[in-house]
């Protein structure tokens, strides 16, 4: 089965946050969870612009949970580094027109986990110092300046001095990545984890829903953190919801990325509305999408769905912004 990931871009105008731990940030009128699904406990990003890594790990996280009952604790820092150096050979590749920060979209996760491997948190933590959270400013900040000096050397791909400059800003800031580690008592290497722990196989779909392309077909996204070129299937948007509540029902969590910076955004409240939807909402959507009025700025999981005293449907959303917000 083909679980979805999704690149809604606000086609959900209801959803309530997990922030503290499961319905202690909902808002403050009842609601009904109907369909919820079993996730970790929720981590913090802090100062890094790694959402979409926290919310891709922790749907791989539920799904463990689903398929094998284990619950393991990710490594996100190992993903993240080792798409920076993916994102730093495009780059080059291109002459610096593609994306190059520390953002990114949920196939890197699924690229970089398929090429490289996948680690425990406990082995790999991104914070060499033991430091309380992360804060990636100069750590972006060194590997931006450190790849504009290749590009105007007139570099097109890292050679073999280039790469060990970038794994050493790495190291630095993030931690030297070990060759072998140990979990439950027995030896991993990245690769020899992601095959024999947490069986991974890439049987996920990315859909979104935009109007001026064809209906269920694939199309590449023209978007900054698409860098690497990836297609997505283009549904309807009643179609979109149908998947998201399909595979809810049925026990599967759903990546979800949209614009958290609407107003109707409040994360201290533990919810977020739209409460007036558009006429057109197909064509306001695509609108604004191009004009960058709403954007793709954060990834959330999306863990349960509900209804409020109403009747209105509500998604229940695990949030990557740590406990520190607690009513």
């Amino acid at each position: 089965m083909k679980r979805p990931l999704v690149l809604a871009l606000f086609i959900v105008t209801r959803i309530w946050l997990h922030a503290q731990g499961a319905g202690e940030s909902a808002p403050a009128f009842s609601i009904h969870l109907l369909d919820s699904v079993a996730c970790t406990p929720v981590k913090d990003q802090s100062q890094s612009p790694t959402c979409w890594v926290f919310g891709t790990n922790s749907l791989f996280e539920s799904d463990l949970i689903k398929k094998y009952n284990l619950n393991v604790n990710l490594s996100e820092m190992f993903i993240a580094r080792w798409a920076y150096i993916d994102k730093a050979r495009q780059w080059l590749a291109t002459g610096g027109k593609t994306y190059f920060a520390g953002g990114g979209q949920f196939h890197d996760v699924v690229r970089v986990v398929n090429k490289y491997g996948m680690m425990p948190e406990e082995a790999y933590t991104g914070r060499p110092q033991g430091e309380a959270n992360h804060n990636h400013a100069k750590l972006d900040t060194a590997m931006k300046s450190f790849a504009r000096k290749l590009l105007h050397q007139g570099k097109t791909k890292l050679n073999d001095h280039d790469l060990k400059q970038m794994n050493d800003t790495l190291d630095k800031y993030l931690g030297k990545v070990p060759d072998h580690f140990w979990y439950n008592k027995k030896q991993y290497t990245p690769k020899s984890f992601a095959t024999d722990v947490i069986h991974f196989s890439n049987d996920y779909v990315e859909v979104v829903s935009f109007a001026d392309h064809p209906l269920y077909k694939q199309f590449v996204l023209q978007d900054k953190y698409n860098w690497a070129g990836d297609s997505f299937f283009n549904l309807s948007i009643s179609d979109m919801e149908m998947v998201i509540d399909t595979a809810l029902a049925k026990g599967w969590s759903v990546g979800w990325e949209g614009d958290v910076t609407e107003p109707g955004f409040n994360a201290f409240a533990g919810y977020a509305t739209i409460d007036t939807v558009p006429p057109d909402c197909t064509m306001e959507r695509l609108a604004d999408f191009r004009t960058e009025k709403t954007g793709r700025d954060h990834m959330l999981h999306i863990v349960g769905m509900g209804t409020d005293e109403s009747g209105e449907k509500w998604y229940y959303m695990k949030n990557s912004w740590g406990v520190w917000f607690s009513k």
